[in-house]
């Protein structure tokens, strides 16, 4: 596995110097996959990412290789999605969420308390949900070959006061996490801007932004609990970040290539799921040994979360999503029988 960065150059030219004072060359492999997410380390998508490349690798007995680009090295959140679909990445890792400026339905995942539990959820996933989603993204050049998650969303992040209730976001400049959240924000009276997440934590610190929706993940491991002090976890929804890979790219590839890269993703799907789980408690822990506030909803505001947000990100997720998104929660219903 080759960790891509500013120094890759020289490395480059050092190997080809050492390879010149050898007796017998090194086999060139294969095969190789440019593979990239924009998730910073000591998160589950990026723990995921490592393993997947370590087990290709291993499982091709060298004959694929794979250069990793994280932490937005190659591809962004904001253009993940175009350089998945042209081609600029072999392979991503990116927020199913990050799809719906061109597939409304697939902001699906997004809204609140449709589903709480990751391991049944990747169940449906390897069922007719995943089909629905992979054929809504096969029209933009683009293939899942394997799930994983992010972790619980829209937590919030203030520099103001704590968020105990949606009413308390009233007034508040907040970086939103997609339409969803935008339109929930807009609805509370709060002001939702778009900013990338590599840009919030500058944004917080000049003012210019009061706090952010997002994943505890994001929120500790982007180091925006040095710059906020009021944080509210919500165990609201697992996002599904999947697997994927340019399907033009994809379907080049021998059937054993194939099956090596599905089956190295697949090794993965199990741990990424336990993972979730720990990081949302280590980040609570983080965030309060930097010394921030940290409020876990009580039932009774947990209810006033809900109220406030179920019914209505599903009607304005149905308003943008149409029938594509109609059959999804039908696939996601189902998947509760």
């Amino acid at each position: 596995m080759k960790l891509m960065h500013p120094r890759r150059l020289s490395a480059i030219f050092s190997a080809v110097c050492l390879c010149a004072t050898m007796t017998t060359p090194a086999q060139a492999a294969d095969l190789t996959i440019r593979f990239a997410w924009y998730m910073p380390p000591h998160t589950a998508t990026a723990d995921q990412g490592d393993a997947i490349a370590r087990n290709i690798e291993a499982m091709s007995h060298g004959s694929i290789d794979v250069e990793t680009y994280p932490s937005g090295s190659l591809l962004k959140e904001s253009n993940m999605a175009q350089g998945l679909s042209n081609g600029t990445a072999d392979m991503g890792i990116m927020a199913m969420h990050w799809w719906s400026r061109y597939e409304p339905a697939l902001e699906w995942d997004t809204v609140p308390f449709l589903i709480d539990d990751a391991g049944t959820l990747l169940k449906a996933l390897h069922g007719k949900l995943g089909q629905d989603v992979n054929a809504l993204l096969e029209k933009h050049g683009v293939k899942v070959i394997g799930w994983g998650f992010y972790g619980y969303a829209k937590s919030y992040i203030n520099t103001q006061h704590p968020i105990k209730v949606p009413s308390d976001l009233k007034g508040m400049k907040l970086r939103s996490e997609g339409k969803l959240s935008a339109l929930f924000m807009r609805s509370e009276g709060a002001v939702p801007v778009a900013v990338d997440s590599s840009e919030v934590y500058t944004a917080m610190q000049r003012g210019s932004l009061q706090g952010a929706a997002s994943g505890l993940s994001t929120i500790t491991s982007r180091k925006w609990i040095e710059v906020g002090k009021y944080i509210t976890a919500i165990h609201y929804v697992p996002l599904v970040y999947p697997v994927q890979v340019n399907l033009k790219w994809w379907n080049g590839l021998t059937r054993q290539q194939q099956n090596i890269i599905s089956k190295a993703a697949a090794k993965t799907e199990a741990g990424a799921v336990a993972a979730i789980e720990k990081q949302f408690k280590r980040d609570i822990a983080l965030a309060r040994k930097q010394g921030d506030e940290v409020y876990l909803p009580t039932q009774a505001d947990l209810q006033k979360w809900k109220a406030a947000t179920g019914e209505l990100d599903r009607k304005n997720y149905l308003k943008e999503a149409g029938k594509a998104g109609q059959q999804i929660l039908d696939d996601v219903q189902a998947m509760r029988h």
